[in-house]
């Protein structure tokens, strides 16, 4: 039997996706859950190229160690010679105690952070209509199960990590970004996050990366 060729550093390179001239970013994430799944849809729906856009999740939940997580990925791509134009941060405040100061050191490294208080689900909520009403912790749930509660009485077949989120709610979209808009611009004014969403600011920014 004839031996395969070793490929070579041409076929590699053939291989690997071509960065295109528009921004390269890096978007860390809490874990294997739904974030990963909504930014990586979003990227094929736009067709952002996969050398240009990097989604992966943080060590852990915990806001801290997603902010670490981002500062070494990004000296470790600016040692290679390919460094990140752009990094985000993106976490719930939940009951996270270490919250205020992961998101002080990801603006001391320079970063741009995607929250949402209390969680994720909060900004798949705004899909549906407006709201600015607290989520109560009552009968044993936090506020973020609240908010996941809420959630799957407009979508039904919602559950965490799920695929097609994003797709799913499409149609909606350009609405959830005023929806989400408006809750951050009314909770700066209040001094009262809860709850409210960078998470269009991101999107927002991804949609028209390529100018």
């Amino acid at each position: 039997m004839a031996k395969r060729k070793p490929r070579n550093h041409r076929d590699l390179q053939r291989r690997m996706p071509k960065r295109e001239p528009y921004d390269r970013v890096l978007i860390v994430v809490e874990g294997e859950k739904t974030e990963r799944q909504y930014f990586s849809d979003l990227q094929q729906h736009y067709a952002i190229s996969s050398a240009n856009i990097t989604v992966t999740p943080g060590d852990g939940s915990n806001p801290i160690t997603i902010v670490r997580h981002a500062k070494k990925r990004y000296a470790d791509e600016r040692k290679s010679g390919n460094p990140y134009d752009r990094v985000y941060c993106v976490f719930d405040r939940d009951e996270h105690p270490q919250f205020t100061e992961a998101s002080r050191q990801a603006q001391d490294n320079r970063f741009h952070t995607a929250r949402s208080w209390p969680c994720f689900e909060y900004w798949l909520l705004l899909h549906f209509g407006y709201q600015r009403s607290p989520f109560s912790s009552s009968q044993n749930k936090t506020q973020s199960q609240q908010c996941c509660s809420q959630l799957k009485k407009k979508l039904p077949i919602y559950a965490k990590g799920m695929h097609g989120v994003f797709n799913k709610l499409i149609p909606q979209l350009e609405t959830a970004k005023r929806h989400a808009a408006k809750a951050l611009k009314d909770a700066e004014t209040s001094g009262e996050p809860m709850p409210s969403t960078e998470i269009h600011l991101l999107v927002e920014y991804l949609q028209h990366i390529k100018g």
